[in-house]
């Protein structure tokens, strides 16, 4: 970074301000007084606005506050047609803004970014080579861009692959995730149609277990009592019950008692046979 001693732009007393003013800008920035030195800076430009060394020493002043954006947008304002060097000295210096820009983006990993920063910085320095081919600090800045540029370029394929790796590894951890929640669900489903089963065959257990106590109650209804005589079977209408039988057994004489005996004494069924009709 360069600090410009003013010349002379004016004449009289209004050159002796402005001399005054920007000495004592220079020395406060020596100081790293750099909000003090701005305002010196800023007084002198009330009476020389578009002195394109006042644009180089401000932007100076802003860059080393690290304010890189305001330091480039005042060193793009410097151009003298009768010392082009001047440009020269300005293009070189926002090369100087660009790369420590790309350097804030390293630290951040934001490696795309810092690429762009870079190429920024050596297109700057390739401008500033063109005005003065002969300064040597350009050139040196350039390749310092360039060299860098490679590394930033390694790392962010490094970090796309890292990232690619941990995208497959998430992928197959949801995978796994995946599967072992519907290994879950299967075996809750099992365990649910088990314990239904279950349930299903108990309620039958159960109502086989009802059925047979009633039949059991309907057997007992049905049968009768101990010590009570089995019903005797009722006589169908017109037929002579035993105790009737016997009743006139015995008011008959005994010759006709006996043949009574007989008459109710059941036979087996008699052979009818047919004979043919020649």
């Amino acid at each position: 970074m360069i600090v410009l001693l003013f010349g002379a732009l004016a004449s009289g007393a209004s050159a002796d301000v402005l001399r005054s003013l920007v000495n004592e800008g220079n020395r406060l920035l020596t100081e790293k007084k750099y909000d003090e030195a701005l305002e010196k800076y800023r007084s002198a430009q009330v009476e020389s606005p578009e002195s394109p060394y006042l644009y180089f020493n401000i932007g100076d002043a802003l860059q080393r506050q690290g304010k890189f954006d305001d330091a480039m947008n005042e060193y793009r304002k410097v151009y003298s047609r009768e010392q082009p060097w001047l440009g020269a000295w300005a293009l070189y210096n926002i090369g100087v803004c660009q790369y420590r820009q790309a350097e804030q983006a390293i630290g951040t990993q934001d490696y795309q970014k810092a690429l762009g920063l870079l190429e920024q910085c050596m297109e700057s320095n390739r401008e500033a080579m063109k005005i003065a081919p002969a300064d040597e600090d350009p050139k040196f800045n350039y390749e310092q861009a360039k060299r860098k540029w490679k590394e930033v370029l390694d790392a962010l394929k490094k970090q796309q692959e890292e990232q690619q790796k941990q995208q497959e590894q998430q992928k197959q951890q949801q995978g796994d995730q995946q599967k072992q929640d519907q290994q879950k669900q299967d075996q809750q489903k099992q365990d649910q149609q088990k314990q239904d089963q279950q349930k299903q065959e108990q309620e039958k257990q159960q109502q086989a277990k009802k059925d047979q106590g009633t039949s059991q109650t309907t057997q007992n209804e049905e049968k009768p009592s101990s010590g009570t005589a089995e019903a005797q079977p009722q006589p169908k209408p017109g037929e002579m019950t035993p105790e009737d039988a016997e009743r006139i057994l015995n008011s008959l004489p005994e010759q006709s008692a006996d043949d009574m005996r007989r008459f109710l004494t059941p036979r087996g069924r008699p052979d009818y046979r047919i004979e043919k009709d020649w």
